[in-house]
């Protein structure tokens, strides 16, 4: 059913995340992954670090963004018409050290609380080995926390991006691992705290935000 149920909205609302499977299937995954490798090799991008908005050149982009299964769902976990800001691809290739800081993704926008969220999919089966993604389920409620700032896309060698909330998240929210299928759509509160692990496997983590 395209409908969210209940008990998915009450969970978000909880716990500051969801996950949907399957809005994408292995060849839609596969399409638009080979959309942002060609862009990267056109653009002699050897580093593979990222690309940001790429929806702003590219229809095929855009269009799923606008991706009707995705808007059904932030349309009913916002209860507000949901706009559409910028798009993000990270690659992670095999063996990738990158691994980002644990970091609320408000910290940039610093929108009002509960007014700013991510939708990510996963173009590859993601775990701890190739580098996913762990949250502190329920941190959303907390206001922006004090970080230490770090650049992001631009960072320097040996550092990782994300705006560290380490020192000062509370010690009541627990670390979960968060594995995703290929084609699965995570969701997350703005003001959630999460991070991701190095790539240390021979396999591609990518993944749009």
């Amino acid at each position: 059913s395209l409908l969210i149920a209940k008990a998915s909205i009450l969970f978000y609302r909880r716990m500051g995340y969801l996950v949907i499977d399957h809005v994408l299937d292995n060849d839609q995954c596969d399409r638009m992954n080979e959309i942002f490798e060609k862009h990267a090799r056109d653009n002699h991008d050897t580093e593979f670090k990222g690309i940001m908005n790429l929806d702003r050149e590219d229809r095929r982009i855009r269009d799923l963004m606008c991706c009707y299964k995705i808007v059904l769902v932030l349309d009913a976990l916002q209860d507000a018409e949901v706009v559409g800001l910028q798009s993000m691809f990270l690659f992670k290739k095999a063996h990738s050290p990158q691994a980002w800081n644990p970091h609320q993704d408000n910290a940039y926008p610093r929108a009002p609380h509960g007014m700013y969220l991510t939708g990510n999919i996963p173009f590859a089966d993601q775990d701890v080995a190739n580098g996913c993604m762990y949250i502190y389920p329920g941190s959303h409620n907390e206001g922006l926390l004090e970080a230490k700032f770090f650049k992001s896309f631009h960072e320097q060698a040996g550092k990782n991006p994300g705006h560290d909330v380490s020192k000062s998240l509370p010690s009541k929210y627990e670390k979960v691992d968060l594995p995703l299928k290929k084609g699965s759509l995570l969701i997350l509160h703005g003001n959630v705290v999460h991070g991701s692990y190095p790539n240390i496997s021979d396999m591609n983590r990518p993944m749009f935000l």
